[in-house]
């Protein structure tokens, strides 16, 4: 009897140690609830494929000095660490984990391949082993907002998908070719690249649609009630509307082919015969030239504007965002890079 009695008492404790670890496992993984109004990365840097991204002065960029890996530093450039060995774009972080579109890697042919092993990436920036593919599509654009990530998808059909940060819920919100802008208090404002060039907006709670603004843009970028954009219809000149009074500010009538924004500037390239990299202030005054020639890649930080010409991935260029233009080499990216390959042999 008391034999039974002891194995009884050993099974039960088996099965709640069992539960207990079940319980925290489960605790562990849970994705937290992000606060209301998070969002994951501004707009301008997505445009220009996400390759910098800041929160909590932290910094998670692709190293392209090191195949585009993942990488975090602190905003002054220091404590550089690598984080995720693959090709990243795309990249988005609430504080606690960071989304990213993987692009494909390993040994692999065809398009079977590269399908299989790119795809829409949530990582734990503490743990990076614990790590999981949220869809596995082809993609150029993914928004973090909330609780959910937005991302287009390539396939049989170019669409809009959103999925929860925790995986579970998956819904298509437009089957239409679009380029993603931002998300203000749950309407996403979007670029129809399929029919026109109109600004629109999409309510997420009804998916009614409405346009925004009578002018054709194109990379709009949303600050309140301005947008910084380009005018298709102007010679792709840079402007900025006021979407309160539908006002029209003419920037530079230079052809604009990428910008982004910082709090006081717009960095913009120009092209012609005279191409550009410059920057202006956000009314429109204080026109300077940042570098001579094209670039592209535009992503701004707290501290300082990345920029690449175009055509290379390398070498990274920077300017500080405060003071006067001083464009210098990214030197801590290529460094962290070249001991990382130091450490392989």
């Amino acid at each position: 009897m008391k034999k039974k009695i002891i194995t009884a008492v050993c099974l039960l404790s088996v099965l709640a140690l069992c539960i207990t670890i079940f319980v925290v496992s489960s605790i562990r993984r849970k994705i937290p609830e992000n606060p209301p109004g998070t969002v994951g990365n501004t707009s301008g840097n997505l445009y220009n494929k996400g390759l910098f991204c800041e929160k909590d002065g932290y910094v998670y960029f692709a190293n392209a000095y090191d195949g585009s890996a993942l990488y975090s530093m602190r905003s002054d450039e220091t404590d550089m660490k690598k984080l995720i060995p693959t090709e990243v774009t795309s990249i988005n972080t609430d504080g606690n984990y960071l989304y990213y579109y993987q692009a494909s890697s390993g040994s692999g042919e065809g398009f079977g391949y590269v399908v299989s092993s790119s795809g829409i990436f949530r990582v734990n920036i503490k743990n990076t082993k614990n790590s999981a593919c949220l869809d596995r599509v082809l993609s150029k654009y993914v928004l973090l907002a909330d609780n959910s990530v937005y991302y287009t998808c390539a396939g049989d059909t170019l669409s809009l998908k959103r999925v929860s940060t925790d995986g579970k819920d998956k819904e298509t919100l437009l089957d239409l070719d679009i380029l993603p802008v931002s998300i203000q208090n749950s309407q996403f404002y979007y670029m129809n690249n399929q029919d026109n060039l109109h600004l629109m907006v999409l309510d997420l709670n009804t998916k009614a649609t409405r346009q925004v603004a009578t002018e054709d843009v194109y990379m709009p970028i949303i600050e309140g009630n301005m947008v910084y954009c380009i005018d298709i219809h102007d010679g792709y000149s840079l402007i900025s509307l006021n979407l309160s009074d539908g006002t029209k500010t003419l920037l530079d009538n230079a052809r604009t082919d990428v910008l982004n924004i910082t709090d006081s500037h717009i960095y913009y390239q120009t092209s012609g015969d005279n191409p550009q990299l410059k920057r202006i202030r956000k009314d429109g005054s204080d026109m300077e030239v940042v570098a001579d020639g094209t670039y592209t890649n535009i992503n701004t930080t707290s501290q300082n504007v990345y920029f690449t010409r175009f055509g290379s991935d390398t070498p990274i260029y920077k300017t500080p965002v405060y003071g006067p233009v001083n464009v210098t080499t990214f030197d801590a990216a290529s460094n962290a890079a070249l001991q990382q390959a130091i450490k392989k042999k």
